[in-house]
């Protein structure tokens, strides 16, 4: 059971970062302001207006992993808190960006095991140009971090390629590719993703477009651990929803689920799990 556990403890949340590694000083998070929901908008679409500026985001995570192989069916919980901070740097079609993630707390409940410690601030940067979203590697990106990979993953809920020009009901599509970190297992993703612009709000005082999201995920990892050979591989959906400031062209609000199934082979053994799991990233001014 020992070991069972240790499995559990390396696969939470492969591709919403709510890594069981990346814990620091806790986080008294601010509660958040209820989603309110779109209506049509009043007159034609909107045209989002890009511009350089920063904003931070208090981020929630959660992912709940079940076993789906033993007789004795059981669950581990983890939670996440934290707080991130994005800056943009506009140049033509290019995009700069720098995010640093300076508070994260997690916290879980099963037989995961004690949560490590791990240095924070942690950084990254890079450049979007059109649709390309590239994050530069320094030694920390380098490492197969836990705390880097879901930093990662952020960036690419976050620095989405969005039309300039929307409307009610406008739908394009687009796809990822990322390297992350199950434990210290690398392992590759990819996320299908379909768009559709279901009206307009107002989110904190501020007009917002909401867009919601659709995803159908793939992943496979292999590595070692524990001196095992470990395989990991995992299909399933997710969906989301954005609240976009067309006056900045920043999210105000974004809310992910996504459901997998898993299977990790370990020792020759192929075990199944079900993880569900939830983000929530909201602005704060």
């Amino acid at each position: 059971m020992h070991r069972r556990g240790h499995h559990l403890y390396f696969f939470v949340l492969i591709t919403t970062g709510c890594a069981p590694s990346a814990v620091q000083r806790p986080i008294q998070p601010t509660p958040l302001p209820p989603l309110p929901s779109p209506v049509p908008p009043a007159a034609g679409g909107w045209t989002i207006n890009r511009s350089s500026g920063a904003i931070s985001y208090q981020i929630s995570r959660s992912a709940a992993i079940e076993s789906q192989s033993d007789s004795n069916p059981h669950r581990e919980i983890s939670t996440n808190t934290a707080r991130e901070h994005v800056t943009l740097d506009l140049a033509g079609d290019t995009i700069r960006f720098t995010a640093i993630m300076d508070t994260s707390s997690t916290t879980t409940q099963g037989i995961i095991g004690p949560v490590q410690t791990v240095r924070l601030p942690v950084q990254l940067s890079g450049l979007r140009i059109g649709d390309s979203l590239t994050i530069s590697t320094d030694s920390t990106t380098e490492r197969c971090d836990p705390v880097s990979s879901a930093l990662s993953a952020d960036l690419h809920n976050l620095l989405v390629g969005f039309p300039v020009q929307l409307s009610q009901g406008s739908s394009w599509r687009d796809s990822l590719e990322l390297t992350t970190c199950q434990g210290m297992i690398p392992t590759k993703v990819h996320i299908a993703r379909s768009y559709v612009v279901s009206g307009e709000a107002s989110y904190q005082g501020l007009p917002a477009v909401v867009v919601q999201r659709q995803d159908s995920i793939h992943a496979h990892g292999e590595g070692a651990q524990q001196q095992h050979r470990v395989i990991l591989d995992a299909t399933g959906t997710g969906n989301a929803i954005y609240y976009l400031n067309p006056q900045s062209g920043f999210i105000l609000r974004l809310n992910t689920e996504q459901n997998l199934d898993l299977a990790i082979t370990a020792s020759g053994k192929i075990s199944h799990f079900r993880e569900s799991s939830a983000q929530n990233f909201s602005s704060v001014r």
